[in-house]
This record gives C-alpha cells, sequence and structure tokens, in this order.
C-alpha cells in the first residue's frame, strides 16, 4: 500500500476533512448513512490514499494507549465494513484493514510477550493497543468481512505462547465473537477445547514447579470455563450485552449489504476474504492473493511463517510441497470461484452462500445432501435457505438439471417442513413468471414436474392454485410455463399415476381430513377450514380448459403416445371429479 507522505498533501487534507465530517456523526443510527457517505469518497479520491487517511482514523479513535475502546471500535469497524461491501472488490478496503491491523497486533504481542507477565507500565500500555487490534480484527469478523479461519488461527497462536497477554487475547476473542466462532465451525471449537485443556494442564505443571512466568492459575481455570460454556451454548451475562449489541449492528450492515448487491449491477460486491493468518504475515515476501491486481508468489515459504529451519529440510521434499501448494491453490481456486459466482447470483448471507457452495461444488446428489446434512444446514427453519438455493440455482442453469430435483426430494425426505418452503418458493416464483427469461421458466416448469410426479408427493398439483388462468388474456410466460410443465408430466409417468395426480384433493383425502376433525372437537372450526382450502374444483376446472386449449394441438399429441394417453387421462380426471363435487 501506498503511504499517506507519497500522496499529494492537498488531496489528504481534503480526504481528511470529508472522512472527519462523516465519522464525527457516527452512532448505531447513522451508520448506513456514513458507511454510505464514505463510500461515495472512493468516487472523488485515490482509494490507497483513502484506505491510509481510513486507517490513521481508526489508530487515532480506536487504538488509544491507555484502554479498550470496546463501546466505540464495533461502530467505527461497522461502518468500514459497510464501506467494503458498498465499495466492493475493487476499493480493497477489508483486504488492508486485514492485514495491517493483524501485523500491528503481532508486532505488540511480540513485544509483551518479550518483556514477560506485563507488571510495568510499558506492559500495561502495550497490552492496551494490543486488546484494541484485537477488537478490530474480532468484529470484522463478526461483519461477515473476514472467514473464521483467520480468527482460529489467532486462537491457536495465542494457546500455543500462553502468556498473560495471550490469556487476555483469547478472552476477548471468546467475549466478542465466541458464539458467531462456535456457528461457523463447532468442530474447529472442540479442537480449541482439547488444546486449552492440554495447555491449562502444562501451565498447572509449571506452577507446581515454581515457575515465575507462567499465567495465574484462576485466570486458567475461568478461561477454559469460559470456552467449555461457549461449546455447550450457556453464554455469560455479559457476553448476552454483548451478542445483543453487535446482532444490532449486523442488521444494520445487512441492509447495507443488500443495497449494495442492487447498486452495483453487474460489478461484484465485497467478499468475505478466507485469508489465513499465515497469509497476511507473509504478504511481503509471498504477495496478497486476496488484492484485486497484486502478484502471489505462491506457498513456497510454507515453512518459515512457524519458526521451521528451512535448512534442517531435505531438497527431495520442495517438489511434495510444491504439488501440494499447487493442489490446495487450485482448491482454494475453486472455492475463490463459487464464492464469486454466489455473489453474482445474489446469495446475500454466509448461509446461502456456503450452500450455494456445497450444492455447487458436490460431485453428485448424494454428496451434496451428506455434506448439508454434516453443515447442520437441514435442521429445523435452517432448511428454507436451502431449498430456495436449489430452486434459484436450477432456474440460472442453460438447460435443465434433474440433479437438483433429486437434491430437493431427498431434503424433502429429510426434512419433512422442507415441502411447505418447496410449495411457498414456487408461489412466489409465478408471481415473477413475466420477468424471468424463457429459459428460467422451463428450468423452473420441468423441475416442478420432476417434484409432483415423484413418488414421494415432494408437491400436489394443488401447487398450481396460485396460478392465474385467464384463458383471454393469460401472460405468454404462463401459458410457456404451464404448457413445458405438463408435457414433462405426461411425458415421464403412467395414466393410473397421471389419474392420482389430478385426483388430489376429491372424496378420498377430503375424507381423511374430515375424519380427523371428528376426532378432535376443540379445533373443529379450524380443521373444517382446512378442508375447504383442499377444494381444488376451481383449479382442475382451469386445467381442463387449458389442456383442450393448448396442449391438445400440440406436436405430441399423437395418437398411441404416451402423451395422447396421459393428457386425455388428465381431462377425464379433472372432469370427473368436478362432477362428482
Amino acid at each position: 500500500t501506498s503511504s499517506v507522505l507519497d500522496a499529494d498533501p492537498e488531496t489528504i487534507k481534503l480526504i481528511q476533512r470529508s472522512l472527519n465530517n462523516s465519522l464525527n456523526r457516527l452512532s448505531e443510527q447513522t451508520l448506513e448513512s456514513v458507511s454510505k457517505s464514505i463510500a461515495s469518497f472512493y468516487s472523488q479520491f485515490p482509494f490507497h490514499d483513502m484506505n491510509d487517511c481510513l486507517w490513521k482514523n481508526i489508530q487515532m479513535a480506536c487504538i488509544p494507549p491507555h484502554m479498550v475502546m470496546s463501546g466505540l471500535i464495533p461502530l467505527y469497524v461497522g461502518a468500514m465494513s459497510g464501506v467494503h461491501w458498498l465499495g466492493g472488490d475493487g476499493i480493497q478496503l477489508g483486504g488492508c484493514l486485514v492485514e495491517w491491523s493483524v501485523k500491528k497486533l503481532f508486532d505488540s504481542l511480540g513485544e509483551a510477550r518479550k518483556e514477560g507477565a506485563l507488571k510495568e507500565d510499558k506492559d500495561e500500555v502495550i497490552n492496551k493497543k494490543a486488546a484494541n487490534l484485537l477488537l478490530i480484527v474480532c468484529y470484522l469478523y463478526n461483519y461477515g468481512v473476514i472467514h473464521c479461519t483467520l480468527i482460529y488461527d489467532l486462537v491457536r497462536d495465542f494457546i500455543r505462547n500462553f502468556t498473560e497477554i495471550d490469556v487476555e487475547s483469547l478472552l476477548i476473542i471468546l467475549s466478542h465473537c465466541g458464539q458467531q466462532l462456535r456457528a461457523d465451525d463447532p468442530s474447529a471449537l472442540k479442537e480449541i477445547v482439547l488444546l486449552v485443556k492440554n495447555r491449562a494442564k502444562n501451565a498447572d505443571d509449571s506452577i507446581d514447579g515454581n515457575d515465575q512466568d507462567t499465567v495465574d492459575s484462576s485466570r486458567i481455570e475461568y478461561i477454559v470455563d469460559t470456552i467449555i460454556e461457549l461449546k455447550n451454548n450457556k453464554p455469560r451475562k455479559q457476553d448476552l450485552v454483548l451478542r445483543e449489541k453487535t446482532n444490532s449492528l449486523k442488521k444494520s450492515i445487512g441492509r447495507i449489504k443488500s443495497s449494495a448487491s442492487q447498486s452495483l449491477a453487474g460489478k461484484k460486491s465485497g467478499s468475505c476474504l478466507r485469508v489465513t493468518l499465515r497469509d497476511v504475515l507473509d504478504a511481503e515476501t509471498k504477495g496478497r492473493w486476496w488484492m484485486v491486481g497484486a502478484s502471489w508468489a505462491g506457498n513456497q515459504h510454507h515453512g518459515k511463517l512457524w519458526g521451521e529451519n528451512d535448512a534442517d529440510e531435505p531438497l527431495d521434499q520442495d517438489s511434495s510441497q510444491l504439488e501440494s501448494s499447487s493442489s490446495s491453490k487450485k482448491a482454494s481456486d475453486e472455492e475463490d470461484g463459487l464464492l464469486s459466482l454466489a455473489s453474482s447470483q445474489r446469495m446475500n448471507t454466509d448461509a446461502r452462500r456456503s450452500i450455494f457452495c456445497i450444492v455447487m461444488g458436490s460431485s453428485d446428489c448424494n454428496d451434496a445432501f451428506e455434506k448439508l446434512v454434516r453443515q447442520g444446514m437441514l435442521k429445523p427453519k435452517a432448511e428454507r435457505d436451502v431449498i430456495r438455493v436449489i430452486i434459484q440455482c436450477c432456474g440460472e442453469e442453460k438447460a435443465f438439471n434433474p440433479f437438483y430435483a433429486y437434491l430437493a426430494m431427498r431434503v424433502c425426505e429429510f426434512q419433512q417442513k422442507s415441502k411447505f418452503t418447496l410449495m411457498l418458493t414456487f408461489w412466489d416464483a409465478f408471481k415473477q413468471l413475466e420477468s424471468f427469461p424463457v429459459r428460467k421458466v422451463a428450468n423452473l416448469a420441468k423441475l416442478l414436474a420432476h417434484l409432483i410426479g415423484s413418488a414421494n408427493k415432494c408437491l400436489t398439483i394443488g401447487v398450481l392454485k396460485r396460478v392465474e388462468f385467464s384463458p383471454s388474456d393469460m401472460p405468454e410466460s404462463v401459458v410457456v410455463f404451464l404448457s413445458i410443465f405438463l408435457s414433462a408430466l405426461f411425458e415421464s409417468n403412467e395414466v393410473e399415476h397421471i389419474h392420482k395426480i389430478f385426483a388430489h384433493g376429491t372424496s378420498n383425502s377430503s375424507m381423511a381430513v374430515k375424519h380427523h376433525v371428528d376426532s378432535d372437537e376443540d379445533d373443529g372450526k379450524d380443521k373444517v377450514q382446512t378442508t375447504k382450502k383442499e377444494d381444488l374444483s376451481d383449479l382442475r376446472e382451469s386445467l381442463s380448459v387449458f389442456l383442450l386449449q393448448y396442449l391438445k394441438s400440440s406436436p405430441k399429441n399423437v395418437e398411441g403416445s404416451a402423451f395422447h394417453s396421459n393428457l386425455l387421462a388428465a381431462i377425464e380426471t379433472c372432469d370427473e371429479s368436478n362432477t362428482a363435487s
């Protein structure tokens, strides 16, 4: 990055004046407006100068040597995160903040670790600076600018050193972003619990041996209890207060993300940076792969960060290291490509981006389903995003891919509530058919045909009751959707199954519902209303008219074909059911 000193002094003064005007009115209520105001400056000034000036302001306001700024840092970092999302990857603000804050954090930690147990005033100053810098990193993670990988790397480094300042740092991370870590990667949290327990045991042995440089045993016991409570999802009162404030700011940043995805049409909005601690600390020698246009030298300095001696490594390991480096780089490139694609498809939450990467990166339906289960994506309520991502991906394909239908069926088998979400998602799609391209309309029609025709009855023909049937002025997109849907249904099912599909909601199913009403007197009114909602006579009448008007003249309607037999069966079932009712 360029230094502020190398820039035009007049430009720097203008930038500082503009930033001060905006940041002086920063509060929870003005977070969105301040972020948008700062983001607009990037169109007026060079982004390098803007980033340098923002970092200078953050240092002055949020990293004083005498106190921990736990009240101001969430707001400041929230505003910077908003600018990151609004400006897109082109302004590189998120990457700069991560690199600068982590490097300064390790400078402070290095000095403090050398001094020992933080008993002098100088050490206390370093401790506050380190705490403030760590808070900046924590809230960059809380607001989605960086991935949990970097935070877990920091935690492992603190556990490895386990001095007084490392214990302080661990407590800060657990208090300010512990719950988010638990949600993002619970398996890594289990590993951390084991590491802390082992380190605490070693520290106890050192205390018994009268080692002067060890951490107080009561502090070790406290941090072990804190991590175990976090693992068991039992937050403390002070952590609940912090979480409530963070969630409030997250909502504001969520609104900023939504507006960014709309305003940056055709451009890539800011993304979550999946950098590791090694990436950041080796940036000067290896380069910055997360920066747009920056060079990256690969993974040849693999052992240097952790103090390993390259001279001790045999030369014949170089080729294997390069091979593993290239394979990991390839996997990283694929993951970055999927994240970029998810951003272009408006996957505007971390959950949806994760689901998108799982669905698009899986080898087959079973692989995708198993990954979704392992990641806890199919729990109640969480499965709603899975259904919506599946339908979105299916609609965007250049040709219909049955993979999405089979995956949706597996999800519905596993989580029965997904059927209701599936129905609601199609209802939302019906409202927007006229705005969809023909390819998307065709893909959704074939998907619906698969789901209704499936043996496990993911959906019934009743889902079409929200389609506007108007023979005189039916929109072309609706005609295309229904024609493709019905054609796919007739070509892939037997006559007996077509009878069952179009007879849904007639006497048999109605009797089942009425029987349930008779066995539950207290809830009688509600259940009778449910029976009324199952009446699909109007839908069948509309379908019968549509079949006669559009599909009877279809070139596929050749006498003796499965299409012809199923068409007659559908018309017959619709007419008979309506006559009987």
